[in-house]
């Protein structure tokens, strides 16, 4: 009897099913010769246990068991998706036609007869366990062969991977070494070419005021015409494609690639150095259009022709993540160039400030000197100087108000007092305040108005102050003599204001950046018209709080220009209606006791002589313990308090004085270097009645008190 040793690992299973326990031993000993692990379990639930969790080559199943017989076990296997296929030899004691039929039904494989014949059921047996074992060697090389393939890709992948890799470290690198446009945009087309495509074009689109502008990268293998020279950036190469723009406008609108199918060969226009130009047919097949910048001022895509689609199939993840990176590489470019534009522009801004503020202060010094050495009794020089001073002095504080408006305007931090206000009022606001200027330059302003009350919904003072920028923009480039001309008009839910002016006009080329913070269309030393370039910027901001919009227009230099303002409005037939204030005359308040809070000498001493000028008592304190010590003393009427006190702030001061029941009441007037809204609010919380900036207009100061005067007196009269 021939006997197999076999490693347990080569070993296979075989399993007995047979509810006799002496079967087991008789088949045992039948199948020991095979070397193979035998399994046996006495009843059909026993083996459906063994079949879960151990896989066969062969079962041996008796028909005849109590509760579950061979067929039922067999049955349950057939519908194991892991013995859906093994094979059963069925044992039994008899053999009947149709239980043999019943048996070859489930899916067995042969019926042998109870007693066996060794011989018999050992060649059975091993056919299968050979066919088994057969089985899982092919398996098994099958599974060799899958890995060999997959390990084969999986090297080509991380070549490529390798290669994706090192072409976009070097497009990271060349890109990121230089943030001049010129260079970056040179990059971002030589880079592809050719290991991306054949041909790489970018293109800028036509901004307002711009010309498109297209830069195009070539391979050898594109172009058989040798006047296109090796692979370089090409920066006079226009690409001549019908359906180019097309393919562009489609990729920035929608913010995904665009691919186009050519038909027949694009020309490439090539303009040679002596000027001459030639054209150039390319090899391409496809182009590819991918957005860069989709959101700024001058959008751009990158377009990337190949000769052989299938080549560069694989291509498509680096391909995506070169545009993105270029993308960023251009917009950081884009982004330093705006920055150093910005810094220069700052610069020059800041020497045109000194410039601006040495002006009024040079004739300030020179009437200061001449004043000093005047006779007392000369009082024309005096009055000149004063003119002279106050003039200059008017001038720097609206240097200074332009200055913190752009600055508050920058920051969100303006409020807009909206009321329906007259357009006719507007206008006559902004003429009063530009008329000096016409004046002093003998210019004519002429008006345009509708015979129709024109309401806008708006902040009187900040409208008005918008239509003065204008008319004191005009003024300023308008030659001495020359004419201006402002007019209003009001068309469907829209009104307009229209200021032109016949004097230099503005170059077409600076027409876009006319309203730019700092921008300036002359930087000449002579500097003629002077200004910091702030005053259209306000236009701009204010008239865009009021949901307007404003435009300027000009056919070049000498010819003129005409600024247009378009604000929501409507029509009112009520001829009453009249947002002008009333004036009404009051009578000069008698003398009044001012207690002035000022740390600064020299400030709170000038206003203390303007006020004695007008009849009234003046105190002055230095501080706020000062000031109120003072004040029980003095029992003003009238305090006006500087707000940035060593020690207790005017705020405080302003609080004590309002609570403590042994002063008086007194009107409480704030003269403050602080112009931010929420000092307004603080100072209204702690009991102020009126806010004035520095420097306040004495005009307006002496309007207040003089009016507080005057309703006291009344008041007084009154009680009497």
């Amino acid at each position: 009897m021939e006997t197999h040793s076999r490693d347990d690992g080569d070993r296979v299973n075989i399993l007995v099913v047979d509810d006799i326990l002496e079967q087991h031993f008789v088949l045992r000993s039948v199948l020991e010769e095979l070397g193979e692990n035998i399994v046996a379990v006495s009843s059909g639930r026993a083996a459906l246990r063994a079949v879960l969790e151990q896989e066969f080559a062969v079962i041996l199943l008796d028909v005849n068991m109590p509760g579950m017989d061979g067929f039922e076990t067999a049955s349950m296997m057939r519908s194991y998706r892991r013995t859906a296929r093994t094979p059963i030899i069925f044992i039994t004691a008899y053999v009947d036609d149709n239980e043999m039929s019943r048996g070859y039904a489930l899916g067995a494989v042969d019926y042998i007869s109870s007693p066996v014949v060794p011989e018999i059921l050992r060649a059975k047996v091993r056919v299968f366990v050979d066919m088994y074992r057969m089985r899982n060697q092919l398996i098994a090389r099958a599974a060799e062969r899958e890995a060999l393939a997959m390990a084969e890709v999986q090297r080509a992948a991380a070549e490529q991977a390798r290669l994706r890799a090192d072409f976009l470290a070097r497009a990271s690198q060349a890109l990121t070494r230089s943030l001049e446009v010129d260079d970056t945009v040179a990059k971002i087309v030589e880079l592809p070419v050719p290991t991306l495509a054949d041909a790489a074009v970018l293109v800028f689109t036509a901004g307002e005021g711009q010309a498109p502008k297209t830069i195009a990268c070539i391979a050898n293998s594109a172009c058989a015409d040798p006047r296109c020279g090796a692979t370089a950036t090409l920066q006079h190469r226009v690409l001549s494609l019908p359906d180019l723009d097309m393919l562009v406008r489609e990729a920035l609108s929608t913010g995904q690639p665009a691919h186009l199918q050519i038909d027949g060969r694009p020309m490439l226009a090539c303009i040679q150095d002596d000027g001459t130009c030639c054209e150039v047919p390319l090899d391409l097949s496809e182009m590819t259009a991918y957005p860069l910048l989709t959101g700024a001022a001058q959008p751009s895509a990158i377009l990337l022709g190949i000769h052989r689609p299938n080549e560069r199939n694989d291509d498509a993840s680096v391909t995506h993540e070169f545009v993105s990176r270029a993308a960023i590489a251009l917009e950081n470019a884009l982004l330093f160039s705006t920055i150093r534009d910005g810094d220069r522009r700052k610069n020059e801004f800041l020497a045109m400030l000194a410039h601006e503020l040495r002006n009024p202060l040079a004739p300030i010094v020179n009437a200061v000197a001449v004043m000093r050495r005047a006779r007392p009794t000369d009082s024309q020089v005096l009055r000149w100087g004063s003119e002279i001073i106050g003039t200059q002095a008017e001038h720097l504080v609206r240097i200074v108000d332009d200055l913190l408006d752009v600055s508050r305007i920058a920051r969100g931090v303006v409020t807009l007092r909206t009321e329906p206000v007259l357009l006719s009022s507007v206008i006559d606001r902004a003429v009063e305040t530009s008329g000096p200027n016409y004046t002093a330059r003998s210019q004519s302003l002429t008006r345009d108005e509708p015979g129709v009350a024109i309401v806008i919904d708006g902040d009187i003072v900040r409208l008005s102050q918008v239509v003065a920028n204008l008319l004191n923009n005009a003024s300023k480039f308008t030659p001495p003599g020359g004419r201006v001309h402002i007019s209003t008009a009001h068309d469907g839910a829209m009104a307009s204001i229209v200021v032109s002016d016949e004097g230099d006009g503005i170059d077409p080329a600076f027409l876009p950046h006319v309203f730019d913070l700092f921008a300036q269309g002359q930087t000449s030393l002579d500097r003629a018209q002077g200004g910091l370039g702030i005053g259209l910027t306000l236009v701009r901001h204010l008239t865009e709080m009021h949901r307007g919009s404003v435009q300027c227009q000009s056919e070049g230099r000498g010819k003129g220009s005409r600024f247009t303002v378009r604000l929501p409005a409507r029509v009112v037939v009520d001829e009453a209606f009249d947002s002008r204030p009333n004036v009404v005359p009051i009578r000069r308040a008698q003398g009044l006791r001012v207690l002035i809070v000022d740390d600064m000498a020299a400030t709170a001493e000038s206003l203390e002589a303007f006020l004695r000028i007008h009849g009234h008592q003046v105190e002055l304190a230095a501080d706020g313990a000062a000031a109120l010590t003072q004040a029980r003393i003095f029992l003003p009427d009238v305090v006006l308090l500087d707000i940035g006190l060593p020690g207790m702030n005017g705020f405080d001061v302003a609080h004590r004085l309002r609570t403590d029941d042994a002063l008086p009441q007194s009107l409480i007037i704030a003269i403050s270097g602080y112009s931010q809204e929420e000092h307004r609010l603080r100072a209204t919380d702690a009991g102020i009645d009126h806010y004035l900036v520095k420097p306040a207009d004495l005009n307006v100061l002496i309007g207040i008190i003089e009016e507080y005067g005057n309703s006291k007196a009344t008041d007084n009269g009154a009680a009497a």
